[in-house]
């Protein structure tokens, strides 16, 4: 006997009596589609559809996961500087300056030495955004930025550097163990601007005012203590030049510091340097300490070399080498040298020299682990005395940059 099909509306029909049977799947059209099968509602014995019941149980399970996940970002929260401080730093407690503030106030020879604020330094407009976040932006920053006219306060490129109060210079010296500054006289200029920083003297912060004569005392004044070659035997070479003198000498500006981190200057015009340079090295690296902080290492050879690149690099492997030898932390700050003024001797390309030699020592720096400060824009469009070097200004700019490479440690 033949069956007869059922006809779609009888499906249909039946279908309806049972309101539990399951949906049907799309497998009928698998021989003509051969498309994948889509996955329909759960189904139980004989087709039926299963229900999930939401119950207290599955509720509390629930709770509890979504409280463990939020516990655990809470903890990863509280604990986010352990990753984020060695690589980069936070100014969430730097005192903000303004664009009309006078940073220099409350410094001995404000009104005398006639130095604004204003043409070191010009703060951003914008909140901290506006600051650098890391290292490296902040030393690329320092060292790409320009000039908006000849004289004019130096812009850096891209974010800010700060001026910090000697109140913040001083927090940020007491990281370390040590500061040593080897180079030639462009760095020294920067050793001297740190030291009218910290003695917030811009008349004679740089000098040995105790042991100077009457005429060295008339003359070494201000810009002077650059631009007048017989003031350089009186600068400081040492914190220790200064911290012995305190209470000695009722006119001496002691370092505002209460607490002392010694800072030291080693001149060197080659390599290898003289033995007294490097036995004072040693000295510092040996300084005993507690908490044994770092010793920040800053150096710079230029003029004194002619721009050799070769000296340069057998002077940076010399005192890594030396640094080496003590199980101290020593990072190693390369300065590279100022533009060469506004003179340009006949038959010698100064300026190309000294931008191709600041080229060269910061890849050869980076390549052995040293951060670079670059100080050729710094000083292209400066005010130069003698057409070559440069005075007072530039030193306390140098300095506050060098002291922002400290701050990120």
């Amino acid at each position: 006997m033949s069956r007869r099909r059922a006809s779609n509306s009888e499906s249909l029909a039946s279908s309806s009596v049972n309101e539990a049977v399951a949906y049907p799947f799309s497998g009928m059209q698998q021989s003509h589609h051969p498309s994948p099968q889509r996955r329909g509602p759960i189904e139980g014995p004989g087709g039926r559809r299963l229900t999930r019941r939401v119950t207290w149980r599955s509720s509390t399970y629930k709770l509890m996961a979504s409280l463990w996940v939020l516990g655990v970002l809470y903890i990863v929260w509280l604990i986010r500087d352990i990753f984020i401080l060695p690589f980069s730093y936070s100014s969430k407690h730097t005192i903000k300056a303004n664009a009309g503030d006078d940073l220099l106030a409350q410094y001995v020879g404000r009104e005398e030495c006639r130095i604004p604020s204003q043409a070191l330094y010009l703060p951003p407009h914008s909140g901290d955004e506006s600051y650098c976040q890391t290292r490296e932006s902040l030393l690329s920053s320092m060292s790409n930025g320009g000039r908006h006219g000849f004289g004019a306060p130096y812009t850096p490129q891209g974010c800010f550097y700060h001026w910090y109060t000697d109140a913040e210079i001083c927090a940020i010296m007491e990281r370390f163990d040590g500061v040593a500054f080897i180079g030639d006289d462009s760095l020294a200029d920067a050793y001297a601007g740190l030291n009218i920083l910290l003695r917030k003297d811009l008349v004679r912060g740089s000098l040995k005012g105790w042991e100077m004569s009457g005429a060295l005392h008339a003359n070494c004044r201000c810009d002077s203590q650059f631009t007048n070659l017989a003031c350089s035997s009186a600068r400081i070479s040492s914190s220790e030049e200064v911290y012995s003198q305190n209470g000695k000498e009722k006119t001496q500006t002691p370092y505002t510091c209460s607490t002392s981190t010694p800072h030291i200057f080693l001149p060197i015009s080659g390599a290898p340097a003289p033995s007294t340079a490097h036995d004072m090295f040693k000295g510092l690296l040996a300084r005993s300490s507690e908490e044994n902080k770092p010793i920040a290492v800053i150096q710079s050879l230029s003029l004194s070399t002619s721009y050799s690149q070769s000296t340069a690099t057998n002077s940076m492997d010399e005192w890594l080498t030396l640094a080496k030898t003590s199980a101290r932390s020593t990072p190693f700050l390369w300065i590279g040298p100022t533009a060469p003024g506004h003179q340009n001797p006949l038959g010698n390309n100064v300026h190309a020299n000294s931008w191709q030699y600041t080229q060269d020592t910061a890849h050869i720096a980076q390549s052995k682990g040293i951060d670079v400060l670059g100080m050729y824009n710094a000083t292209v469009q400066a005010e130069s005395w003698d057409g070559m070097r440069y005075g007072e200004k530039v030193a306390l700019v140098q300095a506050m940059m060098i002291i922002n490479w400290l701050s990120t440690f």
